[in-house]
């Protein structure tokens, strides 16, 4: 498989395709691209796992094994404490009043969103569903401050696909929850990866029936009704299928507010290539995932899909319920971007999270962007497919020209607040 990440050269002169060397590893065990990370199917209760290896026919790989038994010792738990946390928190969770519209962050994988999510999980005045909540949605009213102490140590400080922090009090995609709950998602590709994608079509539900959307629509707000009962404040969500989901989200949710973010195609193509490759390769209970006939059409069929869609649909949420960002812009002043937004969207007093904001930033202050490369045929087809996306976010200089077009884009603040003059471009075709 293809790795377009670029590292540099032992002479510090230029860049050289990144080389992978194969970890040392114990016997019987396969090497996973970006290491190890816990399978995620933990938080399955056991007729949804029946399904999931149906789904596989079986064909697991005896690599695989060893940690596939162990879900067998713990899944069902998973429906003891369930139908305990339901009879002890149901009642209170299906009155509680849905009178705190919730933030939607939003845009394709690898354009941003777990920065901005994670600023706004800076908020003392806002919540976020944790990854503890989204992997073991169906008990954590009863376990969340119990059973992650026994977890961590299973876990590794970041992810696979990047240096993010990992750990159960993070921020988290509700997708992860879906997954777990047994709905629809194209999420379910990691577990039998060597099968090619499955379930795309609950992207945008295009292709759906009618009894799924209801069953998908149903489980997701019993799932935001445990979060809001839980936290007790506005939820800030974030999950980047959502942008193609507008039509659902905004019946569910009519006064939610929307940001979606926008990256550089060149930028976001491998990354999320990268991404998938590695979850692919953890997540999946064959291995190798054998990814080589299909990844990187389908990181552009997805690309295309969601951003049409999300075209389409963006004229559904009123005009001051919706902020677009480009990820170039928010990136040259994070503090001045989210003044914008918090503004712009009435989400309340910054100067609450300000403080807090900046300081999750300079804790960060090391992590490290990768580079990438694309062969030029490949490059070329990014920009055929998605040239709409490309021109409406400004993007046409910076991928002809990718390096000096980039700086220029995001250099200098907007009379805004410094969210750039793209950005600010951006607000005249908000929609009405």
């Amino acid at each position: 498989m293809p790795d377009y990440e670029k590292q540099p050269s032992d002479d510090d002169t230029g860049f050289r395709r990144r080389q992978r060397k194969k970890p040392r590893l114990p016997a019987f065990t396969i090497h996973r691209y970006g290491g190890r990370l816990l399978y995620f199917w933990y938080g399955l209760r056991p007729v949804a796992l029946l399904k999931l290896f149906q789904r596989g026919r079986f064909k697991v790989t005896l690599n695989c094994v060893p940690d596939i038994l162990t879900f067998f010792l713990w899944v069902p738990w998973n429906s003891v404490l369930y139908w305990i946390s339901e009879a002890k928190y149901r009642r209170r969770a299906e009155s509680v009043a849905l009178d705190k519209p919730p933030i939607f962050v939003m845009g394709h994988w690898r354009t941003g969103t777990t920065l901005m999510h994670d600023l706004f999980a800076s908020d003392p005045g806002l919540a976020f569903p944790t990854t503890y909540e989204c992997f073991f949605p169906h008990h954590f009213l009863l376990t969340e401050n119990t059973l992650p102490k026994v977890f961590k140590i299973l876990l590794p400080k970041k992810r696979p696909q990047d240096d993010v922090p990992v750990g159960f009090d993070r921020p988290q995609e509700e997708e992860f929850a879906m997954m777990m709950l047994g709905q629809g998602t194209p999420y379910i590709t990691m577990a039998w990866p060597r099968q090619g994608p499955a379930d795309s079509d609950y992207l945008d539900f295009e292709g759906v029936p009618e009894t799924k959307r209801k069953h998908w629509a149903d489980a997701f707000m019993w799932f935001y009704r445990r979060l809001l009962l839980k936290h007790g404040k506005p939820l800030v969500m974030k999950s980047p299928a959502n942008a193609a989901r507008l039509k659902l989200l905004t019946k569910l949710f009519p006064d939610a507010r929307f940001i979606y973010l926008a990256r550089n195609p060149l930028d976001v193509f491998p990354s999320t290539v990268k991404l998938w490759r590695a979850l692919y390769s953890t997540q999946g209970l064959h291995n190798p995932p054998y990814l080589d006939s299909w990844l990187d059409d389908y990181v552009l069929d997805m690309f295309v899909r969601l951003t049409v869609r999300y075209e389409e649909d963006r004229q559904l949420i009123p005009k001051d319920r919706l902020v677009e960002l480009r990820y170039e812009d928010m990136v040259k002043d994070p503090i001045a971007a989210m003044s914008d937004i918090y503004r712009r969207l009435d989400i309340g007093d910054f100067a609450r999270a300000e403080g807090p904001m900046r300081a999750y930033l300079e804790a960060q202050a090391e992590h490290r962007i990768s580079e990438y490369e694309l062969p030029p045929e490949l490059k070329r087809r990014v920009i055929e497919r998605l040239g709409p996306y490309i021109d409406r976010f400004f993007y046409r200089d910076a991928v002809m020209g990718k390096k000096a077009a980039s700086s220029k884009a995001a250099s200098g603040a907007g009379e805004d607040g410094g969210v750039g003059a793209a950005t600010s471009a951006l607000r005249e075709r908000e929609p009405s």
